[in-house]
């Protein structure tokens, strides 16, 4: 009778965690393609003040998120140390592949006179393809202007999506990263030193191929662009794949 019983509770637990499953596999799915929804991202006023929760609310990952003082104003007869910084619509990938030299033009745009609207660079830190790119896109739709997107992928992944896609041609020159080595901080470098090319972009958020937007686009942008702290997430991985990972 009591294993008969046994039994019985542990096939309704095994169905219980089926249904879950399923049921949590569907609202993924229909989360994911569903078009023209406004749930998701809920609309605001693009001017409304910014909320009081943590900016870990908005996107959903482990990211670093970096301000940038305003760019320093000129007299506007002095002439630029260097040349215009190319339209954000212009598409065309530069050809910088040399890190220091990179660094080096990053930095030199610091020194020119530049006040546009200010930009958040999106710097996606990627093997290949976003497997989330649907929910990006719906983040980014409508607020051009207001973002840049950078991808540093494999050097191998030459796949490029739609040419409708805020994705499309947003790769910068990348090299070879393995994961939990120095290469990783040379690729978010990589990333910086790109977004740093457009004086526009005033905040800087780095993101992997997980992350995934939990906010609309106009909650995220006004609370970065009027905060002035920087964020960085982390936490202790005692597991091999973390910490457990050294030995000394």
């Amino acid at each position: 009778m009591v294993k008969q019983f046994h039994i019985t509770i542990t096939s309704l637990f095994l169905f219980s965690m089926a249904s879950f499953v399923v049921i949590l596999g569907s609202f993924t799915l229909k989360l994911l393609v569903s078009e023209g929804s406004s749930s998701c991202y809920p609309r605001l006023n693009r001017f409304s003040s910014p909320l009081t929760t943590s900016p870990y609310s908005y996107i959903l990952c482990n990211f670093a998120f970096l301000s940038s003082p305003p760019h320093p104003h000129f007299n506007s007869s002095s002439e630029p140390k260097t040349p215009p910084v190319p339209n954000d619509n212009d598409t065309r990938p530069h050809s910088v592949t040399d890190d220091r030299e990179l660094m080096r033009r990053a930095v030199s745009i610091l020194e020119t006179s530049c006040n546009p609207t200010p930009k958040v660079a999106f710097m996606f830190l990627s093997r290949g393809s976003l497997p989330l790119a649907p929910l990006w896109e719906k983040f980014f739709m409508g607020h051009e202007g207001l973002y840049s997107i950078y991808i540093h992928t494999s050097p191998e992944f030459i796949d490029e999506p739609p040419t409708t896609s805020v994705f499309y041609k947003r790769k910068i020159p990348s090299k070879p990263v393995h994961w939990g080595t120095a290469s990783m901080v040379d690729a978010e470098r990589r990333l910086l030193a790109n977004a740093l090319l457009d004086c526009a972009n005033q905040r800087f958020v780095l993101l992997s191929e997980a992350c995934i937007p939990l906010f609309n686009f106009t909650t995220v942008y006004n609370y970065l662009i009027k905060s002035r702290q920087s964020f960085i997430g982390s936490f202790d991985d005692p597991r091999v794949t973390g910490r457990g990972r050294i030995t000394r």
